[in-house]
C-alpha cells in the first residue's frame, strides 16, 4: 500500500455529508494521488487497530461539515481519550461553524469547549494549514488564537469537470426542487413559513415541475439507526410530508448517499430552499440555486460564493430570557422569520432572468477561484 491519509468523515444519513467526503475523494485522486485514502467514522472512538492505522499515516484529517461546535472533541471527532495517543499530524479539511443567529459578531467568542480547544491547539501546532469552509470560521479560529486557517471551501464545492466552465442559463425552468430545512422542528413560525413559500412558489413556477426534496431519511427505521438520530427530528419530518401529501405537492427523499443527491439534483433547472449543499452542489455543477439561509451556515455561504442567499430568519432571541422561557416552555419559539421570503425569492430570480444570470455566473466564477486555495491546501499536506 501506498503513503496514505486517514479522513474521518461524517456520512450516517443526510446526503449533504455523503457528498462531502465523495468530493473531498476526489480531490485527493487528481492533486494527490500519490496517497491513498483510508476512511474512518468520525464518531467511533479508536480502537487499538484504528489507533495503529492512524500512527502510520502521513496525516490524520477531520473532513468537512459543521464540525467546528462546542463538543467537536469528543462529540462530533470521538478520537481518544489521550489526544497525545496520536503521534501523526493532524487537519481539518472544509470544516464548518455552527451558529443559528450567523452574524459575524457571533465568530469574535464563539463557544468551544476545553477538549475541543486542545483538539485543535494539537492541530494547529503540527504546522499543517487547516482548512475551513468559510470566512466565518476562519473568523472564529483566529479569534481563538489560532492563526494557520486556510478557507478553502467546502470539497463538495468542487467538480472538477465544470471548473473554468461558464454556467449555461437554461432557456426554459422544467425543474424545480425546493430543499426543506430544519428550524421548523423548533419554531413554529418557521414551519407555517416554509409552508407558505412553498405554497406560493408552487403558484409561480405551475408551469413547471415543482418538488419538495428531504436530505433526511423519512423512514424512521432508517433515520433512527444514523448515529444521534432523534426520534423527534424524524417525526416532524414525516409530519410535514403529511401536509404536502394533503397539498398534493410531490416530494422526495434523497438522504443515505452522495448518488442520491447528485442524481437527483443533476436532473433539477432551479433549486430554491434551505439546505446548504444542495445549493453548494448546484453552483459546482454551473445551475442556477436560490439558498434560504435559517442559520450560520447558510450566511457563510455568501461570503464564499457570492450569489443568491436569502435570510430566512430575521432574528434569533439570544438572551438568556429566552433560552430559559425556551427551556420552561417548549413551545415559546425564538425565531422571528422573514415573512417577505418567497417574494424576495420571486423578485431576484426575476433580477437574474432579465440581468441575464450576472449574479449565478459571478458564483461560478468565485468557485473556481477558491480551487486554487484547495489545492495550495493539499500540495501543503505531508
Amino acid at each position: 500500500m501506498k503513503d496514505y491519509y486517514v479522513i474521518l468523515t461524517g456520512g450516517k444519513n443526510n446526503a449533504g455529508d455523503f457528498l462531502i467526503k465523495y468530493r473531498a475523494k476526489k480531490l485527493f485522486a487528481e492533486f494527490r494521488p500519490d496517497r491513498e485514502i483510508v476512511d474512518l467514522d468520525a464518531w467511533k472512538p479508536f480502537d487499538r487497530k484504528d489507533l495503529e492505522l492512524v500512527n502510520n499515516a502521513k496525516a490524520l484529517i477531520l473532513m468537512g461539515g459543521p464540525a467546528l461546535q462546542s463538543h467537536m472533541y469528543p462529540g462530533i471527532y470521538a478520537l481518544t481519550d489521550n489526544l497525545d495517543d496520536i503521534k501523526v499530524p493532524i487537519t481539518t479539511m472544509g470544516v464548518g461553524w455552527k451558529s443559528i443567529s450567523g452574524n459575524w459578531e457571533d465568530t469574535y467568542d464563539y463557544p468551544l469547549s476545553e477538549p475541543t480547544m486542545g483538539l485543535l491547539e494539537k492541530a494547529a501546532s503540527s504546522g499543517l494549514p487547516m482548512s475551513v469552509r468559510d470566512f466565518h470560521t476562519l473568523n472564529v479560529l483566529a479569534f481563538k488564537g489560532i492563526n494557520n486557517g486556510l478557507m478553502t471551501g467546502c470539497p463538495a464545492y468542487y467538480d472538477l469537470e465544470y471548473i473554468g466552465k461558464e454556467m449555461a442559463f437554461p432557456k426554459e425552468i422544467r425543474k424545480v426542487a425546493f430543499s426543506l430545512g430544519v428550524a421548523f422542528i423548533e419554531s413554529p413560525s418557521m414551519e407555517r413559513e416554509m409552508k407558505a413559500q412553498i405554497l406560493e412558489l408552487k403558484q409561480y413556477f405551475k408551469n413547471s415541475e415543482f418538488e419538495v426534496v428531504f436530505h433526511h431519511s423519512l423512514n424512521p427505521d432508517v433515520f433512527l439507526k444514523s448515529h444521534g438520530a432523534k426520534k423527534k427530528h424524524n417525526q416532524f419530518h414525516n409530519l410535514f410530508a403529511h401536509w404536502l401529501e394533503e397539498e398534493k405537492i410531490p416530494y422526495v427523499d434523497i438522504s443515505g448517499s452522495a448518488e442520491s443527491l447528485t442524481n437527483y439534483y443533476s436532473e433539477v433547472d432551479l433549486h430554491i430552499g434551505y439546505r446548504v449543499h444542495a445549493h453548494i452542489y448546484m453552483n459546482s455543477i454551473s445551475k442556477m440555486s436560490i439558498l434560504i439561509a435559517e442559520d450560520g451556515r447558510g450566511k457563510a455561504v455568501e461570503k464564499v460564493i457570492g450569489g443568491l442567499v436569502i435570510n430566512g430568519v430575521n432574528y434569533y432571541c439570544n438572551d438568556l430570557m429566552s433560552k430559559v422561557l425556551k427551556k420552561v416552555f417548549n413551545f415559546y419559539d425564538r425565531y422571528k422569520p422573514n415573512v417577505r421570503c418567497a417574494d424576495d425569492v420571486i423578485a431576484q430570480f426575476d433580477f437574474e432572468v432579465y440581468g441575464n444570470a450576472q449574479r449565478f455566473r459571478a458564483s461560478r466564477a468565485l468557485v473556481d477561484f477558491n480551487l486554487e486555495s484547495m489545492k495550495s491546501y493539499l500540495a501543503k499536506l505531508p
